[in-house]
């Protein structure tokens, strides 16, 4: 009969090294706000600035009557 605790260990060693040489850096691309150098994160859908209020994007927003 095969000692459990010996598998559990052995598995354990080969997990450990599969895993032992990934190194990732977690990273966020920004781009600033070109009034206040402020970080907007890229490809946001943000229209303006939240610290000093600059308008990334001049948007006019027209509602026509719709028919009776």
């Amino acid at each position: 009969m095969s000692n459990p605790f010996k598998k559990i260990s052995d598995i354990s060693k080969e997990t450990a090294k599969k895993w032992d040489n990934t190194k990732e850096e977690a990273a966020l691309q920004t781009v600033t706000c070109p009034q206040c150098a402020a970080p907007r994160p890229v490809n946001t859908n943000i229209g303006t600035c939240a610290y000093c209020g600059f308008k990334f994007m001049n948007i006019e927003l027209i509602i026509k009557p719709g028919k009776p």
